[in-house]
């Protein structure tokens, strides 16, 4: 039952984690728009993000910000499409003007909405099923040893 426990935490930790993401995007658009705050600055700003405290964390912070946002990311993101999209969107942060910067933000948010939603419906049909595969497993061994 414990293993089945916790497959179902890390679907759940995985769509906590995009919705993270997603208010992760939404804050730092805010951050560009209305403020001329560097990107470690921005990130410095918004250190409840766990993706955010990662990076700070990093030794690549003070050089190189993005490059530690993108390790932050390869340590937090386990599914590979995840890791993928996030690269993708930290390979483009600090490349243009204000207005390519937010632009940017904008295809990436409408890109981590299906994958948001995936995670939420996946999390939500087999949290149940993997706990009653675990439990059942758990009382087959019980039987067997018995």
């Amino acid at each position: 039952m414990g293993a089945g426990l916790w497959s179902a935490v890390r679907l759940r930790r995985r769509a906590d984690l995009l919705l993270e993401l997603k208010v992760l995007l939404q804050s730092l658009q805010t951050g560009i728009r209305y403020s001329s705050q560097s990107l470690s600055e921005l990130i410095l700003d918004r250190l409840e993000f766990r993706l955010c405290k990662g990076a700070e964390r990093s030794e690549l912070f003070l050089w190189d910000p993005v490059k530690a946002l993108e390790q932050a990311g390869r340590d937090l993101l386990e599914d590979p499409g995840d890791w993928a999209w996030f690269q993708g969107f930290t390979q483009g942060l600090g490349v243009s003007d204000t207005q390519g910067q937010l632009d940017h933000i904008a295809l990436y948010q409408s890109l981590l909405e299906p994958r948001l939603a995936q995670a939420r419906e996946e999390a939500r049909q087999k949290t149940r099923v993997r706990v009653a595969l675990g439990l059942f497993a758990g009382v087959s061994l019980g039987l067997l040893l018995w």
